[in-house]
């Protein structure tokens, strides 16, 4: 009971959970996996009816990573259903216990988001227009550090004979790291950018050249990584991988087992950049071998390939190292590598390039971190792909 104007009226308090009045557009930061979770409280905002009763209007869904029920864009974010409609979001199921929506944001050409999970992708068909395609990303808070791009698909048109992105490019601007130029087919790459949390926007690009780019298409997951995350990648790490085992492939790298590919080079030029892998606990090394998925071709990164017997591509015999290897090449830092399959002789070296790798590379140098440099002439490369490397983290280490 409460006194009001001399009469002593009764205040009913009504809680109505999956209301939101006053939510702001900018949802925080949430990792699960990926990411850790940032929690908001929204506003609440009472009024009076006639008979002087106080409704109040409470809501308390967080806003949370959530999985959505889509089967390639997997992560949305957890709000009421007419917030993600009023902001241009689709539902997709339900989170909070069921009174909530998980809202899958997407945005095309010209637009701009406040969320975190949002997907960049290409315009419909009946868009023709050329040029830049912008996606402008704000901060969802002050607390960001750095974005992660996830390439669900990147198909652009392929470089020229000189690897240059001439046509079609993907570029990132607004932040502090620097981003190399990308084009052709990059599906299930990734990408860290560093970016200053007092600082501006962030636009993501890509520049469509001729007629036949309308018919080019992307789906580019954009996650926002909070300074104090321990998901945030080292400083330096265009790429980061944290399982034991994996592969990490150059970007447009396609390995086919010939040495005739009147396409020209998959290899991109003027590439300089730093993939790291995450040391797991009581792990003191790791070895790099050459990936033979698809052929022979799973390290060809100088060399003309068009110009040497085809049985001998992909093997030691036509790897170069360290000294010789002055283009285009991968550092290993403190990289052992091995003769043949057959003994445990090995020999040092940090560079690797030509058209073959060792058996294998060990390192024990920490960090783990692989560097991939490439100059602005492919021309005498033409027929190269690049690398795809497999990787497998070690508990015994001499």
């Amino acid at each position: 009971m409460m006194k009001v104007g001399g009469t002593w009226k009764r205040l009913v308090w009504v809680v109505v959970i999956g209301v939101v009045v006053g939510v702001a557009l900018a949802t925080p930061t949430t990792e699960e996996e990926q990411h850790e979770s940032l929690e908001e409280t929204q506003e609440l905002e009472s009024e009076h009816d006639r008979d002087g009763k106080l409704f109040v209007l409470l809501a308390q869904i967080a806003a949370s990573e959530c999985t959505t029920n889509d089967p390639i864009r997997t992560q949305g974010t957890c709000m009421p259903s007419k917030q993600c409609s009023n902001q241009g979001g689709k539902s997709q199921g339900t989170c909070a216990k069921g009174l909530g929506t998980c809202c899958l944001a997407t945005r095309t050409c010209n637009a701009a988001s406040s969320y975190n999970n949002t997907y960049f992708i290409n315009p419909d068909s009946t868009d023709v227009e050329l040029g830049a395609c912008t996606l402008t990303i704000n901060r969802v808070n002050s607390n960001i550090c750095q974005m992660r791009f996830d390439f669900i698909s990147l198909d652009l048109s392929q470089p020229d004979i000189n690897g240059a992105c001439n046509h079609d490019f993907f570029t990132v601007t607004g932040g502090v790291s620097k981003v190399p130029m990308i084009c052709g087919r990059n599906n299930g790459q990734h990408i860290y950018y560093d970016v200053d949390p007092n600082g501006g926007t962030v636009k993501l690009t890509i520049d469509r050249f001729d007629i036949s780019s309308l018919s080019r298409s992307w789906d580019i997951k954009v996650t926002q990584i909070a300074c104090d995350s321990r998901f945030r990648a080292p400083e330096g790490c265009l790429q980061y991988y944290t399982a034991t085992t994996g592969t990490v492939n150059s970007f447009n790298f396609l390995n086919t087992n010939t040495n005739t590919d009147v396409n020209g080079t998959r290899q991109l030029a003027n590439e300089d950049y730093g993939v790291c892998i995450k040391r797991a606990d009581n792990y003191c090394g790791i070895i790099w071998e050459a990936s033979k998925v698809g052929g022979n071709f799973g390290f060809t990164v100088s060399g003309p390939a068009d110009a040497i017997q085809l049985s001998l591509i992909g093997t030691i015999n036509t790897s170069t190292r360290d000294g010789n290897c002055t283009t285009d090449y991968v550092v290993i830092p403190g990289g052992l590598y091995t003769l043949d399959d057959a003994t445990n002789t090995v020999q040092a070296a940090d560079r690797y390039c030509g058209l073959g790798f060792p058996p294998s590379v060990t390192t024990t140098a920490q960090p783990f971190v692989l560097y991939v440099k490439s100059n602005g002439n492919e021309l005498m490369e033409a027929i190269n792909r690049g690398f795809s490397l497999n990787y497998r983290q070690i508990k015994t280490c001499m």
